[in-house]
Protein backbone atom coordinates (compact mmCIF):
# COMPACT_ATOMS: atom_id res chain seq x y z
CA UNK A 1 0.00 0.00 0.00
CA UNK A 2 1.58 3.19 -0.56
CA UNK A 3 1.04 6.77 1.12
CA UNK A 4 -1.09 7.93 -0.34
CA UNK A 5 -4.08 5.13 -0.18
CA UNK A 6 -6.04 3.80 2.86
CA UNK A 7 -7.77 0.41 4.15
CA UNK A 8 -10.79 -0.04 3.67
CA UNK A 9 -13.25 -1.64 5.80
CA UNK A 10 -16.56 -2.37 6.69
CA UNK A 11 -18.24 -2.84 9.52
CA UNK A 12 -21.14 -5.55 10.41
CA UNK A 13 -22.88 -5.83 14.03
CA UNK A 14 -26.27 -5.57 15.16
CA UNK A 15 -25.31 -3.06 17.95
CA UNK A 16 -25.01 0.37 17.35
CA UNK A 17 -23.05 1.57 19.87
CA UNK A 18 -20.53 -1.34 18.86
CA UNK A 19 -20.40 -0.17 15.46
CA UNK A 20 -20.01 3.82 16.61
CA UNK A 21 -17.41 2.84 18.75
CA UNK A 22 -15.31 0.61 16.16
CA UNK A 23 -15.99 3.28 13.49
CA UNK A 24 -14.64 6.26 15.79
CA UNK A 25 -11.16 4.19 17.09
CA UNK A 26 -10.56 3.18 13.32
CA UNK A 27 -11.11 7.10 12.29
CA UNK A 28 -8.35 7.89 14.16
CA UNK A 29 -5.93 5.68 12.28
CA UNK A 30 -4.66 7.41 9.22
CA UNK A 31 -4.15 4.89 6.90
CA UNK A 32 -8.00 3.40 7.48
CA UNK A 33 -11.04 4.45 6.40
CA UNK A 34 -14.36 2.67 7.49
CA UNK A 35 -16.28 2.89 4.35
CA UNK A 36 -19.76 0.80 5.18
CA UNK A 37 -21.69 0.23 8.31
CA UNK A 38 -24.41 -2.12 8.75
CA UNK A 39 -26.90 -4.48 10.88
CA UNK A 40 -26.20 -7.98 10.11
CA UNK A 41 -28.62 -9.48 7.21
CA UNK A 42 -28.78 -9.52 3.37
CA UNK A 43 -28.13 -5.94 3.77
CA UNK A 44 -24.45 -6.47 4.06
CA UNK A 45 -24.33 -8.65 1.27
CA UNK A 46 -25.08 -6.13 -0.98
CA UNK A 47 -23.43 -3.08 1.05
CA UNK A 48 -20.24 -5.42 0.30
CA UNK A 49 -20.75 -5.78 -3.26
CA UNK A 50 -21.53 -2.49 -3.81
CA UNK A 51 -18.16 -1.07 -1.23
CA UNK A 52 -15.81 -3.93 -2.35
CA UNK A 53 -14.21 -3.39 1.32
CA UNK A 54 -10.42 -4.87 1.76
CA UNK A 55 -11.75 -5.95 5.47
CA UNK A 56 -14.94 -6.78 7.15
CA UNK A 57 -15.39 -6.52 10.94
CA UNK A 58 -18.07 -9.04 11.34
CA UNK A 59 -20.17 -10.42 14.65
CA UNK A 60 -19.58 -13.59 15.39
CA UNK A 61 -23.67 -14.40 15.00
CA UNK A 62 -23.68 -13.45 11.83
CA UNK A 63 -24.90 -16.06 9.59
CA UNK A 64 -23.19 -15.06 6.38
CA UNK A 65 -19.66 -15.05 7.34
CA UNK A 66 -19.05 -17.90 4.74
CA UNK A 67 -20.56 -15.51 1.61
CA UNK A 68 -18.83 -12.21 3.22
CA UNK A 69 -15.36 -14.04 2.93
CA UNK A 70 -16.27 -15.02 -1.03
CA UNK A 71 -14.56 -12.88 -3.84
CA UNK A 72 -16.68 -9.88 -4.88
CA UNK A 73 -16.94 -7.92 -7.87
CA UNK A 74 -17.15 -9.43 -11.94
CA UNK A 75 -14.90 -12.30 -12.81
CA UNK A 76 -11.75 -10.08 -14.20
CA UNK A 77 -11.58 -7.74 -10.62
CA UNK A 78 -12.74 -10.94 -7.91
CA UNK A 79 -11.48 -10.00 -4.36
CA UNK A 80 -12.15 -11.70 -1.58
CA UNK A 81 -11.96 -9.30 1.68
CA UNK A 82 -10.12 -10.43 4.76
CA UNK A 83 -12.94 -11.19 7.91
CA UNK A 84 -11.91 -10.59 11.46
CA UNK A 85 -14.72 -11.82 13.34
CA UNK A 86 -16.06 -9.72 16.42
CA UNK A 87 -16.94 -11.54 19.89
CA UNK A 88 -17.42 -10.86 23.27
CA UNK A 89 -16.16 -14.19 24.40
CA UNK A 90 -12.71 -15.69 24.14
CA UNK A 91 -14.32 -19.21 24.33
CA UNK A 92 -16.82 -17.99 21.84
CA UNK A 93 -18.56 -21.04 19.70
CA UNK A 94 -18.92 -20.11 16.92
CA UNK A 95 -14.77 -19.78 16.35
CA UNK A 96 -14.16 -22.78 14.69
CA UNK A 97 -16.98 -22.56 12.55
CA UNK A 98 -15.96 -18.97 11.80
CA UNK A 99 -12.50 -20.25 10.50
CA UNK A 100 -13.10 -23.30 8.53
CA UNK A 101 -15.82 -20.64 6.65
CA UNK A 102 -13.01 -18.48 5.54
CA UNK A 103 -12.47 -15.72 8.05
CA UNK A 104 -8.48 -14.75 9.26
CA UNK A 105 -9.23 -12.99 12.31
CA UNK A 106 -10.82 -13.08 15.57
CA UNK A 107 -11.14 -10.02 17.62
CA UNK A 108 -12.67 -9.43 21.35
CA UNK A 109 -15.33 -6.27 21.09
CA UNK A 110 -13.72 -5.33 24.25
CA UNK A 111 -10.57 -5.05 22.18
CA UNK A 112 -7.93 -1.89 22.38
CA UNK A 113 -7.78 0.20 19.56
CA UNK A 114 -3.76 -0.45 18.93
CA UNK A 115 -5.04 -4.50 18.88
CA UNK A 116 -7.99 -3.20 16.65
CA UNK A 117 -5.91 -1.26 14.59
CA UNK A 118 -3.20 -3.95 13.77
CA UNK A 119 -5.61 -6.53 13.67
CA UNK A 120 -7.49 -4.55 10.30
CA UNK A 121 -3.95 -3.83 9.41
CA UNK A 122 -2.46 -7.54 9.36
CA UNK A 123 -5.66 -9.36 7.31
CA UNK A 124 -5.62 -6.94 4.56
CA UNK A 125 -2.08 -7.75 4.11
CA UNK A 126 -2.74 -11.42 4.28
CA UNK A 127 -1.74 -12.13 7.17
CA UNK A 128 -4.13 -13.57 10.16
CA UNK A 129 -5.20 -12.30 13.46
CA UNK A 130 -6.31 -13.89 16.94
CA UNK A 131 -6.62 -12.67 20.08
CA UNK A 132 -3.87 -13.77 22.23
CA UNK A 133 -6.52 -15.54 24.79
CA UNK A 134 -7.56 -17.61 21.74
CA UNK A 135 -4.32 -18.97 20.41
CA UNK A 136 -4.10 -21.71 22.76
CA UNK A 137 -7.48 -22.66 22.05
CA UNK A 138 -7.20 -22.82 18.73
CA UNK A 139 -3.78 -25.03 19.23
CA UNK A 140 -5.53 -27.23 21.37
CA UNK A 141 -8.29 -28.24 19.03
CA UNK A 142 -7.28 -30.90 16.52
CA UNK A 143 -10.56 -30.84 14.89
CA UNK A 144 -9.39 -27.95 11.92
CA UNK A 145 -6.62 -30.17 11.22
CA UNK A 146 -6.03 -32.54 8.82
CA UNK A 147 -7.81 -35.76 9.54
CA UNK A 148 -5.35 -38.31 11.21
CA UNK A 149 -5.68 -40.38 7.86
CA UNK A 150 -3.78 -37.95 6.05
CA UNK A 151 -0.71 -37.27 6.13
CA UNK A 152 1.38 -36.77 9.20
CA UNK A 153 2.65 -33.32 10.47
CA UNK A 154 6.21 -34.49 10.22
CA UNK A 155 6.03 -36.20 6.63
CA UNK A 156 4.23 -32.98 5.40
CA UNK A 157 6.71 -31.11 6.69
CA UNK A 158 9.89 -32.62 5.68
CA UNK A 159 8.40 -31.70 2.12
CA UNK A 160 8.76 -28.69 2.33
CA UNK A 161 12.47 -26.83 1.37
CA UNK A 162 14.66 -25.09 3.33
CA UNK A 163 13.27 -21.54 2.42
CA UNK A 164 9.76 -22.66 2.45
CA UNK A 165 9.62 -24.19 6.27
CA UNK A 166 11.88 -20.32 7.09
CA UNK A 167 7.99 -18.94 5.61
CA UNK A 168 6.29 -20.81 7.64
CA UNK A 169 7.91 -20.40 10.85
CA UNK A 170 7.06 -16.42 9.89
CA UNK A 171 3.24 -17.12 9.27
CA UNK A 172 3.35 -18.95 12.49
CA UNK A 173 4.89 -16.39 14.26
CA UNK A 174 1.88 -13.78 12.89
CA UNK A 175 3.74 -12.14 10.39
CA UNK A 176 2.26 -10.40 7.13
CA UNK A 177 4.05 -11.44 3.85
CA UNK A 178 5.75 -8.17 3.71
CA UNK A 179 7.02 -8.41 6.78
CA UNK A 180 8.13 -11.66 5.78
CA UNK A 181 10.11 -10.79 2.63
CA UNK A 182 11.88 -7.72 4.50
CA UNK A 183 13.51 -10.35 7.14
CA UNK A 184 14.07 -12.73 4.34
CA UNK A 185 15.55 -10.56 1.94
CA UNK A 186 13.66 -10.98 -0.81
CA UNK A 187 10.65 -10.20 -2.83
CA UNK A 188 6.75 -9.71 -2.18
CA UNK A 189 5.97 -11.55 -4.88
CA UNK A 190 8.09 -14.72 -4.00
CA UNK A 191 6.88 -14.83 -0.55
CA UNK A 192 3.55 -14.81 -1.56
CA UNK A 193 4.67 -17.71 -4.18
CA UNK A 194 5.98 -19.56 -1.14
CA UNK A 195 3.05 -19.46 0.75
CA UNK A 196 1.14 -20.69 -2.43
CA UNK A 197 3.11 -23.85 -2.43
CA UNK A 198 3.07 -24.17 1.20
CA UNK A 199 -0.17 -24.70 1.46
CA UNK A 200 -0.06 -26.87 -1.67
CA UNK A 201 2.47 -29.07 -0.10
CA UNK A 202 0.67 -29.30 3.06
CA UNK A 203 -2.71 -29.48 1.73
CA UNK A 204 -4.30 -26.81 3.85
CA UNK A 205 -7.21 -24.36 2.72
CA UNK A 206 -5.26 -21.32 4.24
CA UNK A 207 -2.15 -19.57 6.38
CA UNK A 208 -4.38 -20.39 9.42
CA UNK A 209 -4.36 -23.72 9.07
CA UNK A 210 -0.72 -23.90 8.18
CA UNK A 211 0.20 -21.41 11.26
CA UNK A 212 -1.90 -23.76 13.20
CA UNK A 213 -0.04 -26.80 12.16
CA UNK A 214 3.54 -25.49 12.82
CA UNK A 215 2.84 -24.39 16.57
CA UNK A 216 1.03 -28.22 17.29
CA UNK A 217 4.26 -29.95 15.60
CA UNK A 218 6.18 -27.72 17.49
CA UNK A 219 8.10 -25.92 14.37
CA UNK A 220 7.22 -22.61 16.16
CA UNK A 221 6.67 -22.64 20.35
CA UNK A 222 3.30 -21.23 20.97
CA UNK A 223 4.99 -18.06 23.05
CA UNK A 224 6.59 -17.12 19.88
CA UNK A 225 3.58 -17.21 17.81
CA UNK A 226 2.20 -14.84 20.36
CA UNK A 227 4.49 -12.52 20.59
CA UNK A 228 4.72 -12.03 16.98
CA UNK A 229 0.86 -10.99 17.31
CA UNK A 230 0.91 -8.81 19.98
CA UNK A 231 3.67 -7.13 19.06
CA UNK A 232 5.27 -7.92 22.84
CA UNK A 233 9.13 -8.70 22.29
CA UNK A 234 10.96 -9.43 19.20
CA UNK A 235 9.99 -12.94 17.61
CA UNK A 236 13.11 -15.49 16.86
CA UNK A 237 14.53 -15.05 13.36
CA UNK A 238 12.99 -16.61 10.84
CA UNK A 239 15.61 -19.75 10.79
CA UNK A 240 14.86 -23.51 10.22
CA UNK A 241 14.38 -25.48 13.54
CA UNK A 242 17.31 -28.30 14.04
CA UNK A 243 14.50 -31.51 15.02
CA UNK A 244 15.63 -32.59 17.98
CA UNK A 245 16.17 -36.84 18.87
CA UNK A 246 12.46 -37.18 19.13
CA UNK A 247 11.76 -35.08 15.87
CA UNK A 248 14.15 -36.06 13.20
CA UNK A 249 12.37 -35.88 10.15
CA UNK A 250 9.95 -33.21 11.44
CA UNK A 251 11.43 -30.43 9.03
CA UNK A 252 13.62 -30.09 6.14
CA UNK A 253 16.79 -28.08 7.58
CA UNK A 254 18.08 -27.22 3.62
CA UNK A 255 18.36 -23.12 4.38
CA UNK A 256 19.37 -22.45 0.41
CA UNK A 257 16.72 -21.22 -2.04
Amino acid sequence: MDEFSTLEVMLVDNEDLVRRGFRQALGEAPDITVVADTRVGEEALRMAELRRPQVVLVDAECEFIGKLARPLGTVVTRVAPGIIVLTSNALDSHLLGSLKAGARGFLLKSASQDELISAVRAVADGAAFLCPTTTRRLIDRFEILPPPHERSHAVALASLSGRETQVLCGIAMGRSNQEIAHELHVTLATVKSHVSRILAKLELPNRMHAALMAQRSGLVPPAAATAGQTGRGRPPVLRPPVPSRGQAGLVNARTTL
